[in-house]
């Protein structure tokens, strides 16, 4: 099977931009929310209290190598699965 280079390459375009794009809708919506919060003092210490009295125990969320790996499998995945569904599609057309 032979590869179609502007194919690829635009597979790889398509997954950056995608990629791009979820990241800067997380940062618009980090920046509304950021935007519409009023902390409330007076109420704030009851709720401290409450969590150290009744939490125990927590999750440390971070960027380990397995997760990065992760992420970068699945944009190579989405790379591999755009690419045969436009070639499929392309096949398609050239027998019409």
């Amino acid at each position: 099977m032979r590869l179609n280079k502007p194919l690829v390459l635009e597979s790889i375009i398509v997954s950056l931009l995608l990629t791009v794009g979820i990241i800067c809708w997380q940062v618009i919506q980090g920046m509304i929310l950021t935007y519409q919060y009023q902390p409330d003092i007076a109420a704030s210490y009851a709720s401290v209290e409450k969590l150290q009295s009744t939490v125990t125990f927590g999750t440390v969320v971070r960027a380990d190598l397995t997760f990065m790996l992760m992420i970068g499998a699945g944009l190579i995945l989405f790379t591999c699965l755009y690419y045969s569904v436009r070639s499929r599609m392309k096949q398609r057309k050239a027998r019409l």
